[in-house]
């Protein structure tokens, strides 16, 4: 079967409630379908020190590539890329050019998995029937997907607000500090507000850290300023 190019509701039956409603109110009539997208967002994020960014990020719901600049007065200007496709991730950060720190490791690698599939809630074009998505239904305002196809993945749940908005995304994330074995732990991810971009409904603001002891611990913070097709040729 061809793949469809523009949303049209009849895309979404099949699914149950309340997923149905939540691509529904999220996914615009007439939207442009494509595979990969482009997102821009600013915010900062804590590293010791909590540093200011602008970025720009690529994802399929499969993949992605997360680009950041990080200007600051007490550092030179730091770049950091994150990404992840086809078991192979992590992250890269150079200082005026020079790398200082990298992490591509297999602990690397299955944390950044995770995070692809997470991340795919900020583009609910990515979690359309056909796009190697499958759904449960935990309750009337939580669901739960999962993604076959990335394997080192972990169960997303969403958990929806009143209008069937994506308010929560959590996952149990792979988590492996300096000098300890490797765990998993709960990651979560806040929406806060909605705009229109791409055709979509997407969260105008996002709140990101792991939960320890039951405790959730904010490290990123990011406006989403825009989100855009990636044409094929």
């Amino acid at each position: 079967m061809e793949e469809a190019t523009i949303f049209e509701a009849a895309l979404l039956e099949g699914l149950d409630e309340p997923v149905r409603s939540y691509l529904g109110q999220a996914i615009l009539p007439g939207a442009e379908l494509t595979r990969s997208w482009l997102l821009r967002m600013k915010g900062s994020i804590k590293v010791g020190l909590r540093l200011p960014f602008e970025a720009r990020q690529e994802l399929d719901g499969e993949s992605f590539t997360w680009r950041a600049r990080v200007p600051s007065e007490r550092i030179r200007l730091l770049e950091v890329a994150d990404s992840y496709r086809d078991d192979d991730g992590g992250m890269i950060g150079r200082i005026a050019g020079r790398k200082v720190f990298s992490d591509t490791s297999p602990d690397a690698a299955r944390s950044a998995a995770t995070r692809a599939v997470m991340e795919s809630t900020m583009v609910p074009a990515t979690l359309l029937p056909g796009r190697g998505v499958e759904w449960r239904v935990v309750s009337g305002n939580e669901v739960a997907f999962r993604r076959p196809g990335v394997e080192l993945a972990e169960e997303v749940t969403i958990r929806l607000d009143g209008e069937n908005r994506a308010a929560e995304v959590e996952a149990p994330r792979w988590l492996k500090p300096k000098g300890e074995d490797g765990r998993l732990v709960p990651f979560l991810c806040r929406f806060e507000g909605t705009f229109e971009s791409g055709g979509m409904k997407v969260p105008s603001k996002l709140v990101a850290g792991w939960i320890t002891d039951g405790e959730f611990e904010p490290f990123f913070e990011a406006d989403i300023t825009s989100v855009e097709p990636i044409s094929v040729p």
